[in-house]
């Protein structure tokens, strides 16, 4: 006895009994649309995150390295002034955010008269002389030129604790003489946030170091 054909749809399937939801095609691309939009999202953020600190830190960054830059010429003058036999100085205008070497020429006094010849001075020969009259000058054949500090950057102070204490405007300078001796010297550098130290803290070895922060001298 023949069995009899199962019912067949004109595309080579069975018949599906299984209950049709027109309506999950539509949900799932729905759900699949929400899913692609917070990721969107997730990476905006992130790409927020990551770029919004790097552009506020690029004044902090420039900062560095203008601290950096003093360290340098700081370095250059000390060596100067000792291959050089003579004193150097590295001048900072606080009212112009600038700062310039200079160079010193030694001029020999006269000799003392007869009743001036207590107090300070030194013997050449026979003779004793006033202490030598140092004058400085612009240092137009060494290799630091006067540098303005770009806006916002500027110097906030410097400290000269054995010279002239701590200062907030005018010119003041650091010394670098023909032994290798250097005023001690606290150089705070800031971008209107943030602020970078230089120092110096060893006379005899001039050592000069660079870090982030407002580093005050302590005796």
């Amino acid at each position: 006895m023949a069995k009899r054909p199962t019912s067949e749809r004109s595309d080579g399937h069975r018949g599906d009994r299984r209950p049709r939801n027109v309506s999950s095609g539509s949900s799932r691309q729905s759900g699949f649309t929400l899913i692609e939009l917070g990721l969107v999202i997730l990476i905006i953020g992130v790409m927020l995150a990551i770029t919004v600190p790097r552009i506020g830190n690029r004044s902090y960054a420039q900062l560095g390295s203008e601290a950096r830059k003093l360290a340098l010429a700081f370095r250059y003058l000390r060596h100067s002034a000792i291959l050089n036999g003579r004193p150097y100085r590295l001048v900072y205008d606080l009212e112009n955010q600038a700062y310039w070497a200079e160079v010193g020429e030694v001029d020999a006094p006269p000799p003392l008269e007869e009743d001036d010849a207590e107090g300070d001075n030194f013997l050449f020969g026979e003779q004793q002389f006033d202490e030598p009259v140092v004058q400085f000058s612009r240092d137009t054949d060494g290799a630091i030129e006067k540098r303005k500090l770009p806006e916002p950057i500027g110097i906030s102070d410097v400290n000269l604790p054995f010279v002239t204490g701590k200062v907030f405007e005018g010119p003041v300078w650091t010394t670098f003489y023909p032994d290798g001796y250097v005023d001690i010297s606290v150089v705070h550098l800031d971008n209107g946030q943030d602020v970078y130290t230089m120092y110096v803290l060893d006379s005899i070895t001039g050592q000069v170091f660079v870090e982030p922060g407002y580093l005050s001298w302590n005796e």
